[in-house]
């Protein structure tokens, strides 16, 4: 039985580790912290006996590397999925608008939705949906270097679509601003979305933690297979003969009694590792942009919907999680600088602006959560870096969110890494 050292214990290391296993290989997880989850993972609030995440995540239906993977283990049921795409948006003052695409069958239903979406006038929802037929039939500006900010133009797109639209889609998708994202990546993600499938555009929530959705069920299908698990256990030195890995040296342990390594840890912990090698090891130099979350417990939950988008707002979604509600802000790089009691009076006053039901003095605790370095930045320049990212070693290959699968820093994109590392590793012994 071939030996596997996978060295990271976020989405991309368990997926690869699953995998791995399931194909009978003895593999070895590494991972530097006390808790599997990497950058997604849940969290207790003693005080309130409730469990929270340290971000909340939307899936969707086109997320179909996620789906398999949570088949996978056995863990899908702990999903709430929407038949058809239903978001309601909400204005400030309380004016609710529903993106819904419940009538008639793909791609009618999602033509309809945007047709109807009345945060918009008739004219620019028009130009909306003229802006998906044009990626339908393949009428398209050349999006080679080019933002979303710049696409959108040549689109001729509204000011006031990119703000009730636009920004939040893009915003909540690519952690970033439309003046830095790539067009190119703004484009895949939009086909996956909208252009694939009725089922693609459906938003999937976890009815349960992020650590139990997928870290509790992995960790037990890979322990089934006689995989072993190490926490807090730092790689802290690589060593390379030639093309091979031939040593992997952590805080504890010395190992070397392997056939492959999967390297699932973000682009940026490698400063952190020595590598001894005669190739020159340059990894992405990425930029990161943060995501701050605020979780309130209330009093009492006047909330009705299971999440809602927000219009031009500092909170860009709000998650109904029935003990507590959940606030999400991408791209937050001022809000991440800011004393947390600060931020929570900010959001409080904003939740007012936006729902009459909401009064601050419902709220009887909170937690701030920010992930300074959430996701790296999916701008003109990242993409060529992810591109041109290519190391040659026989028995090393790398996964994370930040290589090239031609998606942004997404759960889909580090969980189809792990897959993809898996079947080099499988590949390679053919």
């Amino acid at each position: 039985m071939k030996r596997v050292i996978v060295f990271g214990g976020g989405f991309a290391g368990l997926s690869a580790a699953v995998y791995l296993s399931e194909n009978n290989f003895e593999v070895t997880l590494l991972e530097a912290s006390p808790k599997l989850g990497g950058r997604a993972y849940s969290l207790l609030n003693d005080s309130q006996n409730d469990i929270y995440d340290n971000g909340q995540h939307i899936l969707m239906g086109c997320y179909e590397e996620t789906i398999a993977f949570l088949n996978k283990i056995n863990s899908i049921d702990k999903l709430d999925i929407q038949e058809s795409l239903s978001i309601p948006f909400v204005k400030r003052g309380g004016s609710i608008h529903k993106l819904d695409s419940k009538k008639y069958s793909y791609p009618l239903n999602l033509l309809h939705g945007f047709i109807n979406y009345k945060a918009l006038s008739l004219k620019e929802r028009l130009k909306v949906a003229d802006f998906f037929l044009d990626m339908l039939f393949c009428y398209s500006c050349d999006l080679k270097d080019k933002t979303v900010s710049e696409w959108l133009k040549c689109k001729k797109q509204s000011d006031n679509s990119i703000k009730a639209f636009w920004e939040i889609l893009v915003v909540g998708a690519l952690n970033t601003t439309i003046d830095n994202a790539s067009a190119e990546i703004f484009e895949e993600v939009l086909e996956r979305i909208f252009l694939t499938g009725s089922k693609s555009a459906s938003i999937l929530l976890p009815k349960v933690g992020l650590t139990q959705l997928y870290v509790e069920d992995s960790v037990q299908f890979i322990a089934d297979r006689n995989a072993k698990i190490n926490l807090s256990e730092k790689v802290i030195q690589i060593v390379t003969e030639g093309n091979t890995v031939t040593s992997i040296i952590t805080d504890r342990n010395t190992y070397n009694d392997f056939d492959y390594v999967v390297a699932a840890i973000p682009a940026l912990a490698f400063e952190k590792i020595k590598i001894i090698s005669n190739q020159k090891f340059e990894f992405p130099d990425l930029q990161y942009s943060p995501i701050v979350n605020v979780h309130l417990w209330l009093k009492e939950n006047p909330f009705i919907e299971q999440f809602y988008g927000l219009i031009d707002s500092k909170i860009h979604w709000v998650f109904n999680n029935g003990k507590h509600i959940s606030l999400t802000t991408s791209a937050a790089d001022i809000l991440a600088k800011m004393e947390n009691e600060k931020i929570v009076d900010e959001f409080s006053s904003e939740l007012e602006k936006y729902f009459p039901i909401f009064h601050k003095e419902i709220i009887i605790d909170s937690k701030v959560v920010k992930e300074k370095r959430a996701t790296f930045v999916p701008d003109v320049v990242s993409n060529q870096l992810r591109k041109n990212f290519i190391l040659s070693f026989e028995n090393l290959f790398f996964a994370g969110d930040w290589i090239n699968t031609g998606l942004p820093s997404t759960i889909e994109s580090a969980v189809l890494s792990g897959r993809l590392a898996a079947s080099n590793v499988i590949t390679s012994l053919k």
